[in-house]
């Protein structure tokens, strides 16, 4: 009995990450605007009435691409803080992951910047609850930086940490802007380069 409800949980969740997947890929070519859930069935390819089964509606759907968002970030910050020897190596691998994130996924940047985030109550709590998540963990590489003499004491970390975040935030929205016209990877090294010189402590 217990296999059975197992094996259904992973082919919903299964079918849960391929509509989010279907959603940002029809988010990076046409725009929030242009979401259907028919458009997105047929992304799946599944009925538009299966694709309520998993989903009930588009807030949902709104929130489920949030959470995969969310997740990743998260996910990407464990991967950064292997580096706790040096917090600056710490910040440019989370820095560079994040980059690698929105390049897979052309339809993150569109969405994290789209009028829904912005009109949606609940929504917007979420990524606001999130980023201030994000900020004080930033924030604690940072600190961890000055106590060993890597970033400047004169900083304050949570200022610095919105700076970092805001340097992601606006690359990859002229990057979307842009068509994604350019190369995120390559304009994001020149970047970090100028944030670096701007942090390290002279010795």
């Amino acid at each position: 009995m217990t296999a059975v409800k197992t094996n259904k949980k992973v082919r919903g969740d299964v079918r849960r990450d391929q509509i989010v997947q279907a959603t940002l890929a029809i988010i990076g070519t046409r725009g929030v605007s242009s979401l259907t859930t028919s458009a997105i069935a047929g992304e799946v390819g599944m009925s538009e009435a299966n694709l309520y089964r998993h989903i009930k509606n588009k807030h949902e759907i709104y929130v489920a691409c949030f959470e995969y968002a969310r997740d990743r970030i998260r996910g990407n910050m464990e991967l950064a803080s292997v580096f706790s020897a040096s917090p600056v190596k710490a910040l440019k691998r989370f820095y560079s992951l994040q980059l690698e994130l929105m390049e897979k996924n052309r339809g993150l940047p569109r969405f994290l910047f789209s009028e829904e985030l912005h009109v949606n109550k609940k929504l917007r709590e979420k990524v606001l609850k999130a980023m201030y998540a994000f900020s004080t963990r930033l924030a604690s590489f940072i600190r961890e930086g000055q106590r060993r003499k890597m970033i400047r004491r004169d900083l304050d970390p949570k200022t610095t940490a919105l700076m970092f975040i805001g340097m992601v935030q606006g690359l990859t929205f002229r990057w979307s802007l842009s068509g994604f016209s350019f190369s995120l990877a390559r304009e994001g090294t020149k970047l970090w380069n100028n944030f670096a010189k701007c942090i390290v402590e002279r010795h």
